[in-house]
């Protein structure tokens, strides 16, 4: 194909795109038989909730946030270990802890998993200690993350997390948030 028939078919091609949708208007049939469609404007589709189903301002409200964190590597051995200590929160009445959790997992074993497990007052939270997939020996640190919760009674409890893995693995990077509700 020489330059003028290239140019000139280049230029039919762009005309058709750029007339196509234009050409069409709503309503009409397009040229294999189906319906035009009209534009979307996502500024004014409804996704705001209702006013009926608005939470109430009764709700639960958080009463403050326990943080802990580490940026040390550590040998994990496989099983169970504790990632970070034990801290103390008091509720005056009954309350409803929501953690956070993230860290950083390596290991050379293509079958290991890890899992992030909360505890308050010696129990696991909601959500705690499930398996997120396998850590890949390719890659040099996993990120998991977690979110659980546990309703408990007024009082003082203890929270803490533990992290398991099937085999020997490195934890690196590691954040646990401590929402308390009321």
């Amino acid at each position: 194909m020489n330059k003028t028939n290239l140019l000139l078919s280049t230029a039919v091609g762009l005309a058709f795109v750029v007339a196509g949708p234009s050409a069409m208007a709503a309503g009409k049939k397009h040229p294999n038989g189906a319906k035009g469609h009209a534009g979307v404007n996502f500024a004014k589709a409804p996704f705001k909730m209702h006013k009926g189903t608005q939470p109430s301002k009764n709700g639960l409200k958080e009463k403050f946030l326990v943080e802990t964190w580490g940026t040390t590597t550590v040998a994990l051995f496989g099983g169970f270990a504790v990632e970070d200590s034990a801290n103390t929160i008091n509720c005056k009445n009954a309350c409803t802890v929501v953690t956070n959790n993230t860290a950083e997992f390596l290991s050379y074993y293509s079958y290991n998993q890890a899992g992030i497990c909360p505890l308050v007052d010696g129990y696991f939270t909601n959500g705690s200690c499930y398996f997120s997939g396998a850590l890949s020996p390719t890659e040099l640190y996993t990120n998991r993350t977690n979110q659980t919760n546990l309703a408990v009674s007024s009082g003082s409890h203890t929270v803490q997390t533990y992290v398991y893995t099937v085999a020997p693995a490195y934890m690196g990077h590691y954040q646990n948030d401590y929402h308390v509700y009321q």
